[in-house]
């Protein structure tokens, strides 16, 4: 009777062995593309926190040079637009400044993710393949502008009937910082006649209008079994998948508490 169940005996051992062997890989294979896609999230959650924070910057940039701008008559309109100016020109003004630092994020943020996911990868089941299903920027940035209004005077056709008035000028605080008031304006007596109101429409800050999730597949080649590879058969080729977010936060209301969540 011995043997003649021996063999089954140890057929049934090596069954066993393969099968545990099958399962704890898809488990670990799992749990590996589980990590990639909440530590690539964590990296996003950060770039969309730093968004965020800067956004936060950007309306208070914005409300500070509505101030300036409205808190009375300019010499002319050149001087009022050196005011606008320092804050933003399309390059150089402190509100430009923070857009282009929105935008490198948004970038680099989002390949760094992708560069931590392949290395948790690596850490863990370094002979797996990893799919990046979802690539680009983390999302979407959309400015939101709103109009500035001011006035400036206009050149006195006699200015022996035009007594001088108070009329603010603008002159360059310094380079762009993020720490004080910045106000560069001062105000002097000059001759002018009317006043003439005009705008100018800025952007105030940002809205995400773009999902920002990571969608990875962990792909393992076929292979051998343990025991009894002849008789089961290859070691099938395996996959799993997992898609995470960032969430808890919002970019356009400046509010920086994104954290990693896995949903699939």
């Amino acid at each position: 009777m011995i043997a003649l169940l021996l063999p089954v005996m140890l057929l049934m051992v090596a069954l066993i062995v393969d099968i545990n062997q099958l399962i704890f890989t898809k488990i670990k294979l799992q749990n590996t593309v589980d990590a990639c896609a909440l530590s690539a999230a964590a990296v996003q959650a950060a770039g969309l926190n730093e968004i965020a924070d800067l956004n936060s910057e950007m309306v208070r940039e914005y409300n500070t040079l509505s101030r300036i701008l409205e808190s009375g008559t300019w010499r002319d309109r050149s001087q009022a637009m050196k005011a606008c100016d320092f804050f933003y020109n399309g390059g150089s003004g402190v509100i430009d400044y923070i857009r282009r630092y929105q935008d490198q994020g948004n970038t680099y943020y989002a390949s760094q993710a992708d560069v931590v996911a392949r290395y948790v990868k690596d850490q863990n089941f370094p002979e797996s393949r990893l799919v990046v299903k979802k690539t680009g920027p983390l999302t979407n940035l959309n400015e939101i502008v709103k109009t500035v209004r001011f006035n400036y005077y206009t050149m006195p056709s006699d200015p022996e009937e035009s007594p001088p008035v108070p009329t603010l000028r603008w002159k360059r605080p310094g380079t762009p910082r993020y720490a004080d008031d910045r106000n560069g304006q001062y105000a002097l007596p000059a001759y002018r006649m009317s006043s003439v109101p005009g705008v100018f429409v800025l952007p105030e800050r940002v809205a995400k209008t773009a999902p920002t999730y990571v969608d990875y597949e962990l792909f393992l080649p076929a292979g051998d079994y343990l025991l009894a590879g002849q008789i089961f058969g290859g070691f099938p080729a395996l996959s799993a998948k997992a898609a995470a977010k960032p969430a808890g936060g919002h970019v356009y209301k400046g509010n920086p508490d994104y954290t990693a969540v896995l949903f699939k």
